[in-house]
């Protein structure tokens, strides 16, 4: 017997522990180099593939969250085998192993089973990466698919990488057992565990500190949001922190005290092993709480921004196709005769038109940020002309009378930000000429095409405009047309040969819908593709630190339910015991991830101006799945391993 063969044995015998340590690991690794094998791809280094490099920049950042999230999941992982085996390395200790062999001991376990893990996450990786190459091919609509090939990079930076990062873990988790004594080993698990200390003040501080990052979240817009992010985050973590660690304590205290319900079934030894073992849990259900709010958060913004793109479309591209004649008296960027023959010849109905010209004008306006007044520009039109275009829109119209105007900010968003005042009296500047208006508020909404010079627009009543407008030539007016088609996202190539007809050079004064959202679309599928991947790392990971957590105590928890096996306990109830200890375990974090999760949701849907009620659903409901069957696959296992011991 020597060192390397007893770390071998050690493996072996631990090897249900170290199942989904193992299946995590392989995952990362897996991941990590097919999105290396994308990045280091000759046709994407080379910029052959369009859009390649934007995907690689998206796909880098998920390579430096999985190096984060891996650095985090194997220190916990590490401490986790490492502490109920302390008896185990006191007996060697005590039968005459060194420090240094004990340390080469441990050393090599860990070496032996992160090789073993990169070595089959390398190679799955190269097995499935031709797959998700043909995925991405066909999420970049490619005319030729991305050829497969052997990519040398990935294999270097993904193998010396995760060793590097194995390595240094590993001789850092070596300190703490190797200088402890062995006194220490041997009587660590015979340490009688203490009541959970519970503070007021740390109760009342996560208190505080949710509900603070509660309302900053709920009350964020787009023009605060840089502002509320970070205080946003540290206020969760820390209130969640002490959630469980002070809040979750002092109620398993006040329901160890109702005597009633104590004695009630199983109630007694359920609420005993919680209430002493609930100091250990609260780092796990902290790490997996925040890690379910982030997957949750994570995969409902993806989708939520995904699901929505075609509302989100419409509303900031009001018209299929809209442009902007600097000058009224003339077409100079394009026919609407032509267009209209481009749109029938290729099958689209054209359900309404808009025709409108306006006074471009100048006005004082504050800056977002600073608030200074700066000079803007705007279309000035008249009531009735923003009311015809309003009611094909199915928006609110306007109603105004006298020298009353209405300022329109064509993007929403959540933007709450006012830029005039309802009462404000406003200079509005054209040519020499100079009227002042009464400002009844703000609308931010689209009705045309918000480019060049109608990309704000100032409402007035239509006599006012007729008086302003009445020796006004029209070629010095704009006009804006627009034409809003059947089947719009279906209009790709006619967009395209609708814009290469029209003159048009710097690509400023003709906005088609159906090429930007397809361009959006793409982008936002891309991202999809790519986070589901970090999503499900994230789930699995916070799956097996979970397992980890049951499996670690497994030894002792045969030697209490085997005592308790012959006090008289049935397997019934035996079962109904580790049951709803794991269903603590899975379910606790869960609930608090959710809520994170729920007041989330409800920050972006303010700052998205749309209600997401059923997309976050959807979401919530699927990952609630996952966690039932990863809960259920735990607890078969688990009971399985206890209640056989004793057979």
């Amino acid at each position: 017997m020597n060192i390397r063969l007893l770390a071998k044995r050690n493996i072996q015998g631990n090897a249900q522990r170290y199942l989904a340590y193992f299946f995590s690991i392989v995952l990362s690794v897996s991941i990590f180099f097919i999105y290396a094998s994308f990045i280091f791809h000759p046709d994407v280094v080379h910029a052959n593939i369009p859009g390649g490099q934007l995907i690689s920049r998206g796909l880098i950042a998920a390579e430096i969250v999985i190096i984060i999230f891996s650095v985090f999941f194997i220190a916990y992982s590490t401490a986790a085998f490492i502490q109920p085996r302390k008896k185990e390395f006191g007996l060697l200790t005590l039968l005459g192993m060194s420090k240094s062999q004990l340390r080469k001991l441990i050393y090599l376990e860990q070496t032996m089973v992160s090789l073993i893990s990169i070595l089959v996450g390398v190679g799955l990786g190269f097995l499935f990466s031709k797959l998700f190459l043909m995925a991405i091919s066909w999420l970049l609509a490619v005319e030729q698919p991305i050829s497969f090939v052997f990519v040398p990079e990935a294999f270097i930076y993904t193998i010396v990488g995760f060793i590097l990062l194995f390595q240094l873990l590993s001789l850092l988790s070596l300190f703490h057992i190797g200088n402890a004594e062995v006194v220490d080993l041997l009587k660590d698990k015979q340490k009688p565990k203490k009541t959970p200390f519970v503070s007021r003040w740390l109760i009342a501080l996560s208190a505080v500190c949710l509900s603070i990052s509660y309302y900053l979240a709920c009350t964020m817009s787009v023009n605060n949001s840089y502002i509320r992010v970070l205080p946003i985050v540290f206020f969760v973590l820390i209130g969640t922190y002490f959630l469980f660690s002070q809040s979750i304590v002092a109620l398993c205290r006040r329901l160890y005290r109702k005597k009633k319900s104590l004695y009630g079934g199983t109630n007694l030894i359920t609420q005993t092993n919680l209430i002493f073992n609930i100091k250990d849990y609260s780092r796990l259900f902290f790490l997996t709480s925040i890690i379910t709010a982030v997957i949750l958060t994570a995969a409902g913004t993806l989708f939520m921004f995904s699901a929505d793109l075609k509302k989100q479309g419409m509303d900031n591209i009001p018209q299929s196709i809209g442009w902007v004649e600097n000058d009224a008296s003339i077409y100079s960027v394009i026919e609407p005769s032509a267009v209209e023959k481009t749109l029938k010849e290729d099958g689209f109905k054209i359900l309404y038109e808009v025709n409108m010209t306006g006074l471009p004008i100048t006005h004082m306006l504050p800056h977002m940020r600073t608030g200074e007044p700066n000079e803007n520009r705007s279309l000035l039109i008249s009531e009735s002309d923003y009311n015809n275009a309003a009611a094909l829109r199915k928006i609110e119209p306007a109603k105004l009378s006298g020298k009353e105007a209405l300022y329109i900010f064509p993007y929403d968003g959540g933007l709450d930000y006012q830029f005039v005042h309802k009462g404000e009296q406003k200079e509005l500047h054209f040519g020499n000429r100079t009227i002042q208006v009464t400002m009844i508020g703000q609308r931010n909404q689209s009705i045309v095409a918000p480019i060049k010079a109608a990309t704000t627009l100032m409402v007035v009543d239509d006599q006012l405009y007729h008086e302003i407008t009445a020796n006004v030539p029209l070629k010095e007016m704009a006009r804006v047309r627009g034409y809003e088609v059947k089947d719009w996202e279906e209009s790709m190539e006619t967009s395209s040969e609708i814009e290469q007809m029209s003159n048009n050079p710097n690509h400023n004064q003709l906005q088609t819908r159906a090429p930007i959202y397809q361009e959006m679309k793409q982008g936002s599928i891309l991202i999809l593709f790519i986070g589901l991947f970090v999503s499900l790392l994230f789930f699995i990971v916070q799956g097996s630190m979970m397992y980890l957590r049951v499996f670690t105590n497994l030894e002792d928890k045969k030697i209490q339910i085997h005592a308790l096996h012959r006090l008289g306990l049935t397997k019934k109830e035996i079962r109904q015991i580790l049951s709803a200890e794991i269903r603590i375990l899975f379910f606790a974090p869960f609930l608090i991830g959710v809520i994170h999760a729920i007041v989330a949701y409800v920050a972006l849907s303010n700052l998205l101006g749309t209600n997401l009620f059923v997309y976050s659903a959807m979401v919530i409901a699927t990952y609630f799945l996952f966690q039932l069957l990863y809960y259920q696959v735990t607890k078969k296992m688990y009971e399985r391993a206890v209640i056989n011991s004793f057979k």
